[in-house]
């Protein structure tokens, strides 16, 4: 397919420092939520949640003695049950977990203007974004509440709990063995509860965290959809609007094939190559490159036959996507590794696009100059009179006529 100009995104018209002292844990404080900082990415925010829990668990690294197995010294028994009990003091205030707290307040708080954006931009599916978003949000202050006073009621019990092992702690200052071995077992306690209390509180919200999270990823990638939208390089019809799009492979061989982009609109499904690619070498090293941009094929809807992921991979993933074409399409079949986007949910959604069901997720309607041109299709070309016998199809803007040649735009 010959390269076009570029077209802009379709728009429809219509942990700290050990303390070398035992302070008291402190009473956590309800905080507001905090105003957020650098937007993080649902990635990254998922990174920095499993690093604030694996931080908030560093209790766990700091080792009680063995006991008379491996000949410890009094004094050293004593010094790791000082350390051991210093790591269970920060943990045991609970107040850490409000940084996963602010950390779903921050997103809930953008959501709302970044669906906004998506919809300036000329974005009309997902029309349940909106309501998602409200219904989270309206979730979370309950459940937000639910955990402040848990994580008041839990820091109460532990604060408890401390006294006990510090007193414990400071009777072993004698060296008595019996002592010491009071000491540990006090200190394994609460270490035992504070993992509880952690474990129980994150388990109030991870549920509901976790689709703040998905509900984020959702808007990064139409946005990212958008950005590629804008990128393209081949035009958009006036009145089709983009869907989604990821990251593929296009297979030409069982392994090799062009890297670039898939586009699903409410018309179409296009492949369009975007890769780098070296244009000299020396001693197999690229010292040269260009970048390839160009659209592969862009098959109307109507005449996608057949979905389908297949060819189960490790642990049974789904690592392709096959799809069929009907004879009229300018080619039988596609197979398409994706990156980054799950097979399985692309064959779905196509299906929903083939079927028409999209509509249900959309904004406003389809424009009807788009829809009346379908129905007013011609039967016979104007140049030469032949019936015309291509059946058009939902997503065809022109129909070739096989004797003369003849494009005739829908």
């Amino acid at each position: 397919m010959p390269q076009t100009k570029k077209s802009r995104t379709p728009k429809p018209t219509a942990g700290g420092e050990k303390s070398q002292t035992k302070p008291r844990p402190k009473r956590p404080t309800r905080r507001a939520a905090k105003k957020p900082t650098a937007r993080k990415s649902a990635a990254e925010r998922l990174q920095r949640k499993s690093a604030r829990r694996e931080q908030r668990r560093a209790y766990r690294s700091a080792a009680l003695p063995t006991g008379t197995a491996q000949a410890e010294t009094t004094q050293a028994q004593l010094e790791a049950l000082t350390q051991k009990l210093a790591a269970l003091q920060q943990a045991a205030a609970l107040t850490d977990i409000h940084d996963d707290l602010a950390d779903v307040d921050g997103v809930l708080a953008t959501l709302p203007a970044d669906i906004e954006a998506l919809r300036t931009r000329g974005y009309v599916f997902r029309s349940y974004l909106e309501r998602k978003v409200e219904v989270l949000s309206e979730q979370w202050a309950e459940a937000r509440e639910r955990v402040l006073q848990e994580i008041e009621r839990r820091s109460r019990e532990l604060a408890r709990d401390m006294d006990q092992a510090e007193r414990a702690l400071q009777t072993a200052q004698t060296g008595r063995a019996a002592q010491i071995s009071q000491a540990e077992s006090a200190i394994q306690m609460l270490e035992s509860k504070v993992s509880a209390a952690q474990d129980s509180i994150e388990a109030m919200f991870d549920a509901l965290d976790d689709n703040v999270t998905q509900t984020q990823a959702q808007v990064e990638a139409i946005e990212w959809a958008l950005d590629q939208a804008d990128q393209a390089s081949f035009d958009f019809y006036p009145a089709e609007d983009l869907v989604a799009a990821c990251r593929a492979q296009l297979l030409e061989t069982k392994k090799e094939g062009p890297e670039g982009i898939l586009f699903l609109t409410d018309e179409r499904l296009v492949f369009e190559r975007k890769e780098e690619v070296a244009t000299k070498k020396v001693l197999f090293i690229a010292t040269e490159k260009e970048t390839i941009q160009e659209p592969v094929f862009a098959v109307p809807i109507g005449q996608i036959e057949e979905v389908k992921a297949s060819q189960a991979g490790f642990l049974g993933h789904k690592e392709m996507l096959e799809i069929g074409f009907s004879r009229e399409a300018e080619r039988s079949q596609a197979r398409l590794r994706l990156r980054g986007a799950d097979n399985e949910e692309w064959a779905g959604l196509i299906g929903r696009v083939r079927s028409g069901n999209i509509a249900g997720e959309r904004t406003r309607p389809k424009e009807e100059t788009a829809v009346e041109a379908a129905r007013e299709a011609p039967t016979k070309c104007p140049t030469c009179g032949a019936v015309l016998t291509t059946p058009v199809v939902k997503g065809m803007r022109e129909i070739t006529c096989e004797y003369c040649g003849t494009v005739i735009r829908l």
